[in-house]
């Protein structure tokens, strides 16, 4: 098994039981050393204050200048009584007048460490291996009363018995190995457990794996996507964000994200939390579409994100959906009505009715074509006019009549008034004046023809394009006003979702700097009227 394979919370259980007895292992020889240290020390001045006292005693004066060995009982008591391995004193040449060992009695002493006292008269801590083995000795000259240096006094500690003194430590060391396990073993548990549980429960290797797959995924897809942290920071941008925006995104990585967008406004997500959905942005002195949502945890909000593309590149898709859209609105609408016209035909036919046929096909044909021509030229839009010819078929398919006025005259548009969104305004407000006036057949089940017709108007004299629909359908419902549409249709119908083509509307008015106007006409129908400025006001 390879260390990778090896759980996280298992390589936190070894990396910190490991790390502990190391970390305990130094401090254990540093401590050893320290308390071994400082008893040597400690028996090395105790028996240095044992050897000045006795140097200077005038009985040990007295014994060494008669050469007295007969004291040894003596000191061996006194040794005793002071914990020490043994007393030594010795003449001016070094020979043992008092030993622990009988034997040993005017025998040179050992050990090589007698030059400072016996020559210098100095009092002295030593370490020398002697016949007792190696110790800490305190040595203090004797000297007479006239001055001269007439021997030597040597108390001493041996070694051994100052390491059996620390022994007993190495026991509590092994205590505390087994609670150095134990604790990290505890805590490891704990801490590999918030922490899996901060990262979802992955492990480490999978997070850099789902992190390299994350920054692959963000740098191919064509959508600019960034989120920001709790406190506002920019944490993280891909290269659609960055071409999109103009931002460098080395500079504004970690950075306040308005330190770099002056106009964003995502961080009010930090304190709403709600979700927005296809709004519009004005940017870095562009428009976009952007979807923005919290990021929650826990049920706090801990940052938020953002996707969005150019409003532009929204357009041109939408501008082909809606001629795709409108193409195929025509071709039914025609496909059924040409049914409908080849049934009456063939009839015709089977009855020997052909100048009549002849008159129908004649009929159809000047009528298609002449509204085709006079839309040509009085729509420059393309868009438009086929959005137009195929609201004009669906109105003869539900038995209504679309009347463009005569009047009706539209330019090339300006550059920032895109066409698809002139197409939904005037799409929804002919759609709403087509239910309108269907609602008033099903409540009347029958209604004169006049009211059976949806007049529409444009106009671009002025500073203004002008869009009117008219109809005479069942009218507005009770007390509705511009500011009561919202994404569900008008608030007080929500229920039914009524109005949503209103908000629409409203909403792409709004973008322009345009109004909305809507005249109820009292139980007789609707004028709606779109007011767009030629003008560009930002």
């Amino acid at each position: 098994m390879t260390w990778n394979e090896i759980s996280f919370r298992k390589r936190m259980l070894i990396i910190m039981t490991f790390s502990g007895l190391v970390e305990l292992l130094i401090l254990a020889l540093a401590g050893f050393s320290y308390i071994r240290h400082q008893q040597e020390e400690d028996m090395g001045q105790k028996a240095l204050r044992v050897a000045t006292f006795l140097s200077e005693s005038p009985a040990v004066i007295e014994m060494i200048r008669q050469e007295d060995t007969s004291q040894q009982q003596y000191y061996r008591d006194l040794t005793y009584m002071i914990g020490a391995a043994f007393i030594v004193i010795g003449n001016h040449q070094g020979i043992r007048l008092v030993h622990p060992l009988e034997q040993r009695i005017g025998l040179p002493m050992v050990g090589g460490d007698n030059q400072k006292a016996l020559r210098a008269g100095q009092s002295y801590i030593s370490f020398a291996r002697g016949s007792l083995g190696r110790s800490v000795r305190g040595k203090s000259a004797v000297i007479d009363a006239s001055g001269h240096i007439i021997g030597v006094v040597s108390v001493g500690y041996l070694i051994e018995r100052l390491q059996d003194r620390v022994q007993p430590y190495l026991h509590y060391l092994l205590i505390i190995v087994v609670l150095v396990v134990v604790v990290n073993g505890l805590i490891s548990g704990y801490i590999s457990r918030r922490f899996q549980k901060a990262i979802l429960g992955f492990e480490p290797e999978e997070i850099g794996r789902l992190y390299g797959e994350l920054d692959v995924t963000m740098s191919t897809l064509k959508e600019g996507i960034l989120s920001i942290d709790e406190k506002g920071y920019l944490r993280s941008i891909n290269r659609s964000a960055c071409d999109i925006l103009g931002i460098d995104k080395d500079t504004a990585l970690n950075h306040l994200l308005t330190d770099s967008l002056h106009d964003s406004n995502l961080y009010t997500l930090l304190e709403t939390g709600e979700i927005d959905s296809d709004i519009e942005l004005y940017l870095n002195h562009q428009w976009l579409i952007a979807n923005r949502s919290p990021i929650v945890v826990d049920g706090r909000v801990v940052g938020a994100v953002a996707s969005f593309r150019l409003r532009d590149e929204i357009n041109d898709l939408t501008e082909q959906l809606s001629q795709t859209k409108a193409y195929a609105e025509l071709l039914r609408s025609q496909t059924h009505e040409h049914r409908n016209k080849l049934n009456t035909i063939s009839g015709l036919v089977q009855m020997g009715e052909l100048e009549s046929v002849q008159q129908l096909i004649g009929q159809e044909t000047e009528h298609y074509q002449t509204l085709i021509e006079f839309l040509r030229g009085a729509i420059k839009d393309p868009l438009i006019a086929g959005m137009l010819l195929g609201k004009s078929e669906r109105a003869r398919e539900l038995s209504l009549e679309l009347r463009v006025e005569e009047g009706t005259t539209l330019d090339i548009l300006p550059d920032h008034l895109h066409a698809e969104d002139v197409v939904t305004i005037l799409g929804n407000l002919i759609d709403n004046a087509f239910e309108a006036v269907l609602t008033s057949v099903r409540q009347s089940k029958h209604i004169a023809y006049e009211r059976r017709i949806i007049d529409v108007s444009i106009s671009d004299y002025g500073n203004e394009i002008i869009l009117e629909v008219d109809d005479q359908g069942c009218g507005l419902p009770e007390g509705v006003r511009v500011d009561m549409l919202t994404e569900r249709g008008v608030s007080s119908k929500s229920a039914q979702g009524r109005g949503v083509g209103l908000f629409l509307v409203q909403q792409l008015t709004d973008r322009y700097h345009g109004q909305l106007e809507m005249f109820d006409k009292k139980g007789n129908g609707t004028r709606m009227t779109v007011y767009l400025p030629k003008e560009p006001l930002i």
